[in-house]
């Protein structure tokens, strides 16, 4: 571990959560001054909360070890047309280990929609180019991809970081997403593993969180 990550993750660990509780909602996908952004959507499109980057779902809330939440959701004229929305994978998947999200999951995500996949998230932290799902032409996109947890499937707090870019409008691809899926995990540790996530969520140019970090030896459209 290095000096700056060794002295950040320490002075992480020494800060008293706040538990701010994660609100469900889908993925909201619009430009913003030449940038795709992200933020929170209700099913419904009535409520809309901007720049929001941390996102939360349950596994095994209907199937074992799955869910189709959060979807991604542009409404109708988000964009001036047809074109596609894609996504990177763009590190292994994480473990809440009580302090922070250091660790490597012996487990995996896997993403399908309908025939498309499956993507896994990598190994290591090496980008992995997910499936492509169509904008129509009133400029809208509302899809739910599937996410499985591979085994071990221990219980626990996940961590999924993901980038999207769309091939229309000229905009750049947005910054990292980190969408969190509790597995099987009581209240607080849901809490204080989403109060770090939305303190730590790296900005534009920030060293990479988890570079250089002793991580444990890996193990190993909802379609409509």
């Amino acid at each position: 571990m290095n000096k700056f990550t060794a002295s950040f993750f320490a002075g992480v660990a020494l800060v008293a959560p706040a538990f701010a509780h994660p609100e469900h909602g889908d993925i909201w996908l619009y430009p913003q001054n030449g940038q795709l952004r992200t933020g929170l959507i209700s099913e419904d499109e009535s409520e809309t909360t901007p720049n929001v980057r941390v996102f939360f779902a349950e596994f095994g809330e209907d199937v074992p070890n799955f869910s189709d939440e959060p979807g991604w959701l542009s409404p109708d004229g988000t964009w001036s047309g047809e074109g596609s929305l894609s996504f990177t994978i763009t590190r292994a998947l994480r473990q809440w280990n009580g302090f922070d999200f250091s660790t490597v999951a012996a487990s995996r995500i896997e993403m399908t929609f309908g025939p498309l996949g499956p993507i896994a998230t990598p190994l290591t932290d090496t980008p992995v180019t997910g499936f492509a799902l169509p904008i129509d032409d009133e400029g809208g996109l509302h899809d739910h991809p599937d996410y499985l947890l591979t085994g071990p499937a221990s219980g626990g707090v996940y961590l999924l970081e993901l980038v999207f870019s769309v091939n229309i409008d000229n905009v750049t691809p947005s910054l990292p997403v980190w969408i969190l899926f509790g597995q099987d995990a009581d209240e607080e540790t849901i809490d204080a593993a989403y109060d770090w996530a939305v303190a730590n969520v790296p900005g534009p140019g920030a060293p990479a969180l988890f570079a250089g970090a002793a991580f444990v030896a890996m193990r190993r459209r909802r379609s409509r």
